[in-house]
C-alpha cells in the first residue's frame, strides 16, 4: 500500500465496516479478526500515553518507517487511529497518531467501561493536537520510546515499568508530578527512576521546589527511585547542577537525583547522566538504585 496525504474520516469516526448493523454501534467484534496483536500493543500503549509520532510507533514495533506508516494509515483509514499535524513550509510534519472511535471503543468494552461517543473521541483529539502541552507530552513518550526501542535490539535490556503522568499521579498524590515513572534495567544493574521532562518552561527554582516533594513521597513509601531532570541546555543543567549541591533534599535527605540535557545528544540508556555532586557522567543502568520492585510490583 502506498502512503498517502489524502484526507481521512473526521477524527475517530470510522467509516464503511467500521458501524456495525445497529447505526452508531462501533463493529468491534468484526475489527477484532484483523486487528494484529501488534495493533491491539500499539492500542494499549496509546490508551496509557495518549499519542505518538510515526517515528515513535515505528522505533517502538516496527522495522521500517515505511512498513509503519502504511500499517498507521491502514488502522486510521478503518477508525482504529486518529491522526493530526501541524502545517510545516516547507515540507511536511510527522502525523501525530492517537486512538481512533474503534480504538476507544475496543479499550472501553475489554475493560467494561462505557463506551464513548464519537464525538467525544473527535473532542478529544482536538484537544490533544491543539493543547500547549503536546510538544512535552510527545517529548516525555519519547524519551521512553527510545529505552522501549533500544531493549528491542539488545537482550541484556528491559523497560520492565513505562508510567504515563496520569498513572503516576495515582500513586504520588499531591506530593509529587513526574511526568513519568520507569523501571530500567541493562547488563545486570535495575534502576527505578521518576522522570521530570524539562522544555526550559519551568525556572530552576520551581524545579528544585519539586525536589522535597519527592523526599517526602520517599520518606512515605519506602522508595528510593532516582530523580531524573532531563534538561534542554548544557547552560541549564550547569545552573541546576550548581544549586542541588546545596539543596536539603539531597544533602541531608539522600535523594537521589541525576541530570542530562539535550546538547549530549545521546541515548537516554548512555552515559548522559550525571548525579547531584558528581563529576563523571553515568550509564542510567548504572545510577544509584533503590527499591526499584517494591512500586513495580
Amino acid at each position: 500500500m502506498t502512503t498517502t496525504n489524502a484526507p481521512l474520516p473526521p477524527a475517530g469516526r470510522p467509516r464503511g465496516r467500521g458501524q456495525s448493523p445497529i447505526s452508531g454501534v462501533p463493529d468491534v467484534s468484526g475489527e477484532l479478526r484483523r486487528l494484529m496483536l501488534r495493533d491491539r500493543w500499539l492500542i494499549d500503549l496509546l490508551a496509557d500515553h495518549q499519542v505518538f509520532t510515526t517515528e515513535q510507533v515505528a522505533a517502538l514495533c516496527f522495522d521500517h518507517v515505511h512498513t509503519a506508516r502504511n500499517r498507521l494509515n491502514l488502522l486510521a483509514g478503518r477508525g482504529v487511529l486518529a491522526r493530526f499535524r501541524d502545517a510545516v513550509r516547507p515540507g511536511s510534519q510527522s502525523w501525530r497518531w492517537a486512538l481512533g472511535w474503534l480504538g476507544a471503543a475496543f479499550i472501553a468494552y475489554r475493560d467494561g467501561s462505557p463506551v464513548p461517543r464519537p464525538g467525544t473521541i473527535a473532542h478529544r483529539v482536538n484537544h490533544l493536537a491543539a493543547s500547549p502541552r503536546l510538544a512535552h507530552l510527545l517529548g516525555v513518550n519519547g524519551f521512553f520510546t527510545d529505552l522501549a526501542a533500544y531493549a528491542r535490539h539488545a537482550p541484556d535490556a528491559t523497560l520492565s515499568v513505562w508510567w504515563p503522568e496520569r498513572r503516576c499521579r495515582d500513586i504520588c498524590g499531591d506530593l509529587a508530578h513526574p511526568d513519568g515513572h520507569g523501571v530500567w534495567t541493562e547488563d545486570g544493574p535495575t534502576v527505578g527512576f521518576w522522570l521530570e521532562y524539562d522544555r526550559a518552561s519551568e525556572p530552576a527554582h520551581r524545579v528544585l521546589g519539586k525536589l522535597d516533594g519527592y523526599q517526602a513521597l520517599h520518606r512515605a513509601s519506602g522508595l528510593q527511585h532516582t530523580v531524573l531532570i532531563r534538561m534542554q541546555t548544557a547552560r541549564q543543567e550547569t545552573e541546576l547542577q550548581r544549586r542541588l549541591a546545596t539543596h536539603p533534599a539531597i544533602t541531608a535527605g539522600g535523594l537521589l537525583v541525576a541530570t542530562a540535557s539535550g546538547d549530549h545528544a545521546t541515548h537516554p540508556a548512555g552515559p548522559v547522566w550525571l548525579p547531584a555532586g558528581h563529576t563523571q557522567r553515568h550509564r542510567l543502568a548504572h545510577l544509584p538504585a533503590g527499591t526499584a520492585e517494591r512500586l513495580a510490583a
